[in-house]
């Protein structure tokens, strides 16, 4: 079976947060809210003063990585690993997804609105990670398959 973008976005849809693998003067890892748009690109908010957004300003190359903490080793298990790009944005309608794909995410009501965000936009920073290459493992979809051999989805 092919790994399809279909088969990303509907587990993309499933999870709220994601590891950001980074590297600057060393390898840095962050955990962050996600959300996703139709294309497969991955949006979060971080202040800019943090390790993980000093080192995407010196290197934009990340790895990230995305799974279900509540799998029991005994499930059938899913497990998401990209690489690719990132950027800081600043388009006012994208933040606006944003917040509503976190909002609905996490159920969070007025602790993210529009408003309240604005409020906090100059601490904190939209970063879009453009995929270019990503794995999804899962038992479910493509079986048990030997390490290595999992499908990927070349962008």
């Amino acid at each position: 079976m092919e790994l399809t973008k279909q088969h990303v976005l509907d587990f993309l849809k499933t999870n709220k947060l994601m590891s950001v693998a980074t590297f600057g003067a060393h390898p840095w890892i962050a955990n962050v809210f996600y959300v996703s748009d139709n294309e497969l690109n991955l949006y979060f908010l971080s202040d800019e003063k943090t390790l993980h957004c000093q080192q995407i300003a010196q290197n934009k190359k990340v790895a990230v990585a995305i799974v279900d903490s509540h799998q029991s080793y005994s499930d059938k298990l899913m497990g998401f690993q990209a690489w690719g790009t990132v950027k800081q944005i600043s388009d006012l309608e994208k933040l606006k997804f944003i917040l509503k794909g976190l909002q609905q995410l996490l159920k969070a009501g007025d602790d993210l609105s529009y408003e309240k965000a604005i409020q906090k936009v100059a601490s904190n920073k939209i970063y879009k990670i453009t995929p270019k290459r990503i794995k999804l493992y899962s038992e479910g979809l493509f079986g048990e398959l030997p390490s290595g051999e999992e499908p990927v989805l070349e962008l």
